[in-house]
């Protein structure tokens, strides 16, 4: 028994001829055109769709084969890429807005018809209250009546057409690139701005600690025991190591050789001969002293104990005394050993007299003279140095009475030079 075909439902029909519409280039068709072509009623229409965009995405969206064994797909219609979340997201959003768009333009209509109404009522009820235009014939008055006279015209709003607006789907896409392109430019502005108020904040955040700093340290400035004529030994300290680095940046020689020694002995050999060669170019002679050490520039060390040597510096005159006993940066020279030995030690140096006294017992770079030893060793040896003393005692068994007593003698009697201030001290 054949199974008769069922009559295609509203929602076929209107996307039938929508699909029509679309295909031959009428994009813009209204609703009630399509109603009107599909037989369908605006009720009707909304059952299925709530609006021109629900059709539209009714359209795109893509066909599910129908079940059944003698099924086929249809492809008598071209495909159409299903929009992507983003898309979507929009089209529902122009979907609400025309959804509502066309509210609005129902209940105008709804409304206008109403007034229509009205106005045919009142003039069926009161012919006479509103004049008769030309296209519509006026009808006689009755016989044996005064013709009423003509009342003014009513001042009628004329009725504005209500336009639908229709969004074809290339429309739609151009709005959402439009509208995507505003949103990218609308957010630069705002990583701008939020990228300043980040900055803004870490500087005040960094004011606030630089603040906080200074009160501490104003604190503890304010805060300071009070001993006698000064403070407490720690904030002398520091204000002194302070001042020294402050005179020290302001190029005070003097400042530069103690913030050398300091950090020398602190372990910093890097920064302590960094800040000697700074003194020792304005000509320090401890500064000149302290790079002498450091460096290891045999030549060049030869030459920095040299001018401290000059100006009078006791450790520079002895090293540079080794220094022509050993032959280091310089050609070996036991003669003017022997002279810068004698100087160190004539000026209290009690290592110098020690080696002055070894060049004299062994003959080197002086005249062998076992007095002169012997006179050494026991000025070494009353400054405390124990080397200097067993070695007096030894020789004084090598020496007759007599020489070993002037040679002790002149020991006792033995009064340092003043050595250079300036030149050892900080």
């Amino acid at each position: 028994m054949a199974q008769t075909d069922q009559p295609p439902d509203e929602r076929s029909k209107l996307l039938t001829a929508a699909r029509a519409r679309l295909a031959s280039g009428d994009a813009k068709f209204s609703i009630a055109a399509l109603c009107a072509e599909t037989g369908v009623t605006r009720a009707e229409f909304r059952a299925h769709f709530t609006g021109k965009a629900a059709l539209m995405a009714a359209l795109v969206a893509p066909v599910a084969p129908q079940e059944g064994p003698d099924s086929k797909a249809d492809v008598s219609q071209p495909g159409v890429t299903a929009p992507d979340a983003w898309l979507e997201r929009r089209l529902r959003v122009f979907e609400r807005a025309l959804t509502v768009l066309e509210a609005k333009t129902d209940a105008a209509a709804r409304a206008q018809s109403q007034a229509i109404t009205r106005l045919e009522e009142r003039l069926a009820v009161q012919p006479e209250a509103y004049p008769v235009t030309e296209e519509t014939p006026q009808a006689p008055a009755p016989a044996g009546e005064a013709e009423a006279p003509p009342r003014p015209a009513a001042d009628l709003l004329p009725a504005e057409p209500v336009i639908i607006a229709t969004v074809s789907r290339a429309e739609m896409t151009e709005v959402l690139q439009a509208a995507r392109g505003k949103a990218v430019a609308a957010s630069e502005p705002e990583i701008d701005r939020n990228l300043r108020l980040r900055w803004l904040t870490i500087g005040a955040l960094s004011l606030v600690a630089l603040l906080f700093c200074v009160g501490l340290t104003l604190g503890d400035t304010a805060g300071a025991t009070v001993q006698g004529q000064g403070a407490t030994r720690r904030h002398v300290a520091a204000d002194g190591l302070a001042r020294t680095m402050a005179l020290a940046d302001f190029g005070d020689a003097r400042a530069q050789a103690q913030l050398a020694l300091a950090y020398l002995r602190g372990g910093d050999a890097a920064s302590a001969a960094r800040w000697s060669a700074a003194a020792a170019e304005s000509g320090q002679p401890v500064a000149q002293y302290l790079l002498a050490s450091l460096t290891p520039d045999k030549a060049r060390a030869f030459a920095l104990l040299r001018a401290a040597a000059a100006q009078g510096n006791l450790k520079a005159m002895h090293n540079l005394a080794i220094t022509y006993a050993q032959g280091q940066g310089t050609a070996r020279d036991e003669a003017r050993a022997a002279e810068w030995f004698a100087r160190a030690a004539e000026r209290g140096y009690v290592d110098s007299a020690f080696d002055l006294a070894v060049l004299y017992e062994r003959g080197l770079g002086v005249p062998q003279d076992l007095c002169q030893a012997l006179k050494w060793y026991a000025i070494a040896a009353l400054a405390g140095d124990a080397s200097s003393k067993a070695r007096a005692e030894f020789l004084r068994g090598q020496l007759s009475p007599l020489q070993a007593r002037r040679a002790m003698d002149a020991a006792q009697v033995f009064a340092p030079l003043p050595a250079s201030d300036f030149a050892n001290r900080l």
